[in-house]
């Protein structure tokens, strides 16, 4: 209703202001009735006379001033709800602890949120849902985990990739143990950290794989090293 009152109102204010504002920026033609058929001989088309919008019948006036006043009504109703929805992402606690959680701990799983954070899964995942709709945090797939950042961070692939082995305790302590000991052995960190090779072994290939080590070879063993890019992260972190 009060929506309806407001067309009214828009509309009687633009039926009376539109003539001068026509007038100005429009002049006398723009709409131009020509005939169909039946052109008489020595008669050209643009001999007929020009109609202005104002001396249309007062019923196509008023529709299009109509239309045009429920199409601004429609956005401006559509405005502060798009907006809003934009503003108000955080305004729920859950949502906002879930957000500052992933700002202060990035690479973070839902499920370390959940524990961390005393919330129940289904909870965590629809707040998580709703941020990264919002553009908010992003979504990385690593191995079988789904890593947590946030956008604001804007942290490189490379930078993705290194916090999320740091969030692993046996991938951090074997990475820092190669960035510690450059040109270790797999014997070397399975006998340091109490682990079988295989183990040891599983935990370099991924760290092949990302580009993250690399290794020399010297006869049957292979010395591992820290990509210099990756040193540099890590003396950061």
């Amino acid at each position: 209703m009060k929506i309806l009152i407001v067309a009214v109102i828009l509309l009687s204010a633009l039926l009376l202001v539109s003539p001068l504002f026509l007038q100005a920026t429009v002049g006398t033609g723009g709409y131009v009735v020509t005939p169909g058929s039946g052109i008489p001989a020595g008669v050209k088309a643009t001999d007929a006379a020009a109609v202005s919008f104002w001396d249309l019948p007062l019923w196509i006036q008023v529709a299009g001033a109509l239309d045009g006043i429920l199409i601004a009504i429609g956005l401006m109703n559509a405005a502060p709800f798009v907006i809003g929805k934009i503003q108000n992402v955080l305004d729920n606690r859950n949502r906002l602890n879930i957000f500052n959680y992933v700002a202060n701990n990035p690479g973070c799983t839902p499920s370390e949120i959940s524990t961390r954070q005393n919330m129940k899964n289904g909870t965590v995942k629809y707040h998580v849902q709703m941020l990264e709709s919002q553009g908010k945090i992003i979504l990385k797939r690593m191995g079988k985990y789904t890593r947590i950042f946030n956008t604001s961070k804007a942290n490189t692939e490379q930078e993705k990739t290194v916090l999320a082995y740091i969030k692993n305790d046996t991938s951090r302590n074997i990475l820092w143990a190669i960035l510690e000991e450059p040109g270790v052995t797999n014997q070397r960190l399975s006998e340091r950290f109490g682990l079988d090779k295989s183990s040891v072994h599983w935990h370099i290939e991924r760290f092949l794989n990302d580009n993250l080590v690399t290794f020399e070879q010297d006869g049957r063993f292979k010395k591992y090293y820290v990509e210099p890019t990756v040193s540099k992260l890590l003396s950061n972190i």
